[in-house]
């Protein structure tokens, strides 16, 4: 698979970790000349505040300098499907997202990820649009401290403990005594019949 471009600049976008709210590594790509931010699928509202603000971090001197505007269509970095403005109801109405159609990723140009993750929706958007149990839901699992989190990954992956010497043991002598069961019942079946 080729190098993602950055879909403004043409440039390779390089690779960048950010931690979600549940503690798990995202790999996020970001472009190095004009600091845009690609967003896999699903890898976007799982993002921690806090990382926004570390990827995303206010250059005073680029928002002095002039900026050429792009004139073309841009194309996902993955897949090269022109990117489409993603609409949300409860995005604010000058959030500009790009998404892809076909991977599901989002692009999003500096400072875009800072603003999307600081902001905090009204609680009365939410209920306008939402029917009652999606809403109540959204409620719920609002709060960081409702998602599992991972604190200690190599213990919860550990193997269980070794069989003790003596069952293992007395597995093998059953398994053996099966073995040579079956073994000389075919053998008899064999005489008797003539096989």
């Amino acid at each position: 698979m080729s190098q993602p471009l950055c879909p403004n600049c043409d440039v390779p976008l390089a690779p960048v970790t950010a931690r979600a709210r549940t503690g798990y590594l995202l790999a996020l790509d970001q472009c190095s000349r004009c600091g845009g931010v690609w967003c896999d699928r699903w890898e976007l509202f799982p993002l921690a505040a806090a990382e926004a603000e570390r990827l995303d971090p206010v250059d005073q001197p680029a928002l002095w300098s002039p900026v050429a505007t792009v004139k073309r269509d841009l194309k996902c970095p993955r897949c090269r499907t022109p990117l489409r403005r993603f609409r949300d109801p409860l995005l604010p109405e000058d959030a500009h997202i790009e998404r892809c159609a076909a991977c599901e990723g989002m692009w999003l140009n500096r400072g875009e990820l800072r603003r999307f993750k600081s902001r905090r929706p009204s609680a009365a958007q939410p209920a306008a649009l939402l029917d009652p149990q999606i809403h109540e839901l959204s409620q719920r699992y609002a709060s960081a401290a409702n998602w599992p989190t991972v604190s200690n990954l190599s213990a919860a992956t550990s193997p269980a403990a070794p069989p003790e010497p003596e069952a293992e043991s007395a597995d093998i002598k059953r398994e053996l005594m099966w073995g040579a069961a079956w073994w000389g019942l075919r053998a008899l079946l064999r005489l008797l019949l003539h096989i």
